[in-house]
């Protein structure tokens, strides 16, 4: 990647409050493997303050919207609703896609909002997860990470509710790169500490983060 386009897009990052390694770069590389054509209706579990779903309407042209259980993030911003993930205010398969970014790790009831995901989602509609992994051991957080899952428990959870995973891709280096900068910017204790993590625990679980794309799996008749 140029340096040029590197800057801009940390510039961009920055601007939208974007807290997860790789900003939008991980959720433009998604959406150019999708191929969607403009106006594809998208919708964000785990949102935040929405500046994903922003930037998929006012960058991309796709009818997006946000779903997030803080509703301090409702009143900001206009495009994201309160609503859990485990039951999406959505009554037919009207989604394209359905995104979530750093998000999944943190919900409880995972194969409950597997199952409202393909519930809402098209025929072959496209589920997209950005997601930090083990590479090692499994790891159950009480800080920010909540579910540190192994990638074959996160594959074999899709393949079991619905998902056929077409596209599986490694960032780990872009996770190294966003804990460094935290560590810099925080000091190594308030690092671990908003985690939920002691060091040694953190070695053992080997974190790394990935994109991993899934189609809607059509049960046959």
């Amino acid at each position: 990647m140029r340096l040029l386009s590197h800057t801009m897009d940390s510039i961009k990052d920055m601007n939208c409050s974007i807290n997860r390694p790789g900003g939008f770069r991980i959720t433009d590389r998604a959406l150019n493997f999708c191929q969607f054509p403009k106006g594809v209706n998208i919708l964000d579990l785990g949102c935040g303050s929405g500046a994903t779903v922003d930037y998929l309407i006012h960058d991309h042209g796709f009818s997006a919207i946000g779903l997030d259980i803080d509703p301090k993030y409702s009143h900001e911003n206009q495009n994201v609703i309160y609503a859990s993930a485990e039951k999406i205010p959505v009554l037919l398969p009207t989604m394209d896609a359905v995104i979530m970014e750093c998000s999944f790790s943190l919900m409880e009831k995972q194969e409950l909002v597997l199952m409202e995901c393909k519930r809402v989602l098209k025929t072959h509609g496209y589920l997209i997860i950005s997601e930090i992994f083990a590479l090692d051991e499994a790891a159950n957080l009480k800080g920010s990470l909540g579910r540190i899952a192994t990638k074959h428990e996160l594959t074999s959870l899709l393949n079991r509710n619905g998902f056929k995973i077409v596209h599986f891709e490694d960032y780990s280096d872009m996770l190294r790169t966003y804990w460094g900068q935290m560590i810099f910017e925080k000091g190594a204790v308030s690092f671990y500490n908003e985690l939920g993590i002691c060091p040694e625990s953190l070695k053992r679980v080997k974190c790394g983060y990935c994109l991993i794309i899934a189609l809607k799996e059509e049960i046959p008749v």
